[in-house]
C-alpha cells in the first residue's frame, strides 16, 4: 500500500499500517537535531546537553511508530549531567491518546525500553546539575520489528461486517467474540 492510503479488507479483518516511523514532535535544536524517517526500520540518534544553560533542558519529542518500537542507550557520557527518559505509550501515531511509563534516570550505556503498543513517545532531557565541566552527550538506537502491510483478523472481542478498510468494533461490553469474527452475533 502507498503512504498514506489503506486497502479493502475482508469482513473479520481489518487493514494495518506496518510502515516504520519516526516522528519529531516540539522544537528541534542544534544539539537536540531530530530528523523525521519514514520506511527504516532503525536508525540513531546523537544529544548533548548545553553545558553553560543550568538546570533543566529538554529535546524534541520522538515518536517511534512501528511494530514493537523500541530505544536504546548506546553511549553515554556525563559529568555534572544526568539524562532523564520520559516515556509515553501511545495509541495512535500523534500520540493524542497515551500511557505514561516512569520517567528514567540513565546512568550508563546499555538502558533499552520496548513498547507493547505501536507508538513509543521519548522525550530527552538533561539535568545539568553544575555547569562547571557539565558534560552530557547521548548516543542512542531505535528500532521497530519489520512486518509488511497488509489485512489482519480482528482481535478477540471485536467484529467487522463490512469489506472496506474501517477497523473493529468492540463486542458490547460482557460479551465476547472470537479471533476474526465477522459480525455482532459472533459476540
Amino acid at each position: 500500500a502507498e503512504e498514506g492510503k489503506s486497502c479493502a479488507c475482508g469482513a473479520g479483518h481489518f487493514f494495518e499500517d506496518n510502515v516504520p516511523r519516526l516522528s519529531c514532535s516540539g522544537e528541534s535544536s542544534e544539539s537536540c537535531p531530530c530528523t523525521p524517517s519514514v520506511g527504516s526500520n532503525d536508525g540513531t540518534l546523537s544529544f548533548e546537553a548545553d553545558p553553560s544553560d543550568w538546570d533543566w533542558q529538554s529535546c524534541a519529542s520522538i515518536i517511534i511508530s512501528g511494530v514493537a518500537p523500541r530505544v536504546t542507550v548506546t553511549s553515554l557520557q556525563v559529568q555534572n549531567v544526568q539524562l532523564v527518559l520520559s516515556l509515553d505509550e501511545c495509541d495512535d501515531a500523534g500520540c493524542m491518546t497515551y500511557q505514561s511509563a516512569p520517567e528514567e534516570w540513565i546512568s550508563s550505556s546499555g538502558w533499552e525500553y520496548q513498547s507493547s503498543t505501536r507508538h513509543l513517545r521519548v522525550r530527552f532531557e538533561w539535568y545539568v546539575y553544575s555547569s562547571s565541566g557539565a558534560v552530557g552527550s547521548v548516543v542512542a538506537t531505535w528500532s521497530t520489528t519489520s512486518k509488511a502491510p497488509g489485512c489482519s483478523q480482528c482481535e478477540a472481542d471485536t467484529y467487522k461486517t463490512t469489506t472496506d478498510a474501517a477497523g473493529c468494533t468492540a463486542c458490547p461490553s460482557n460479551a465476547v467474540s472470537a479471533v476474526g469474527s465477522t459480525g455482532l452475533s459472533s459476540c
